[in-house]
């Protein structure tokens, strides 16, 4: 996990600076970092599977994820960054987060569901995709008709945000518990 955040923060905080200083595309920040998301958080949820059709459910939402970014990539004539890619990737979150949940609720074992690691990361994924999902099919539309509730809307997905980074630091709270035990 922390892995992950230090590549948020050096998309988001540091790609600032670099695209400003190199003259450099948000494009060639974003794409690798959607690549990696996937990746990543497909090793993150596979690592507690133990039976082999959620394995391979994880490969093919993986794989399906990676082939429509790289279709879209391909068939897009300029660099740009598409907003079909931005909603494969929700997409991508939503479904192995579901994919989690339902697993874990259909293999109960004796660890506290909020002590697992994946349960603060799944529901951080979800609330996130949600409001990211909301956001950006009502983005346009609300800008044009009524700039009031498109500021509340920009305003909700922030502390989505805030919400899912602070999920994230919960998960890796718990990991750090279950050392000093």
């Amino acid at each position: 996990m922390y892995i992950y955040l230090i590549a948020v923060f050096f998309v988001d905080v540091l790609g600032i600076y670099i695209r400003q200083a190199f003259q450099i595309d948000q494009f060639y920040l974003f794409m690798p970092f959607n690549v990696l998301s996937i990746v990543y958080f497909s090793y993150f949820f596979l690592v507690d599977y133990q039976n082999s059709i959620n394995k391979y459910f994880l490969y093919g939402i993986s794989f399906l994820t990676m082939l429509v970014i790289t279709y879209i990539q391909l068939e897009t004539p300029i660099i740009k960054i598409d907003t079909r890619i931005f909603v494969a990737l929700v997409l991508f979150f939503l479904l192995i987060s579901l994919q989690w949940l339902l697993y874990i609720i259909n293999h109960i074992d004796e660890e506290n569901i909020t002590q697992k690691q994946a349960f603060w990361v799944s529901v951080a994924l979800i609330i996130w995709s949600v409001f990211a999902l909301f956001r950006l099919f009502l983005n346009q539309w609300l800008y044009d008709y009524d700039r009031d509730i498109f500021s509340i809307i920009a305003y909700l997905f922030n502390i989505a945000n805030i919400t899912m980074y602070l999920f994230f630091i919960q998960g890796l709270r718990v990991i750090n518990k279950k050392k000093i035990a």
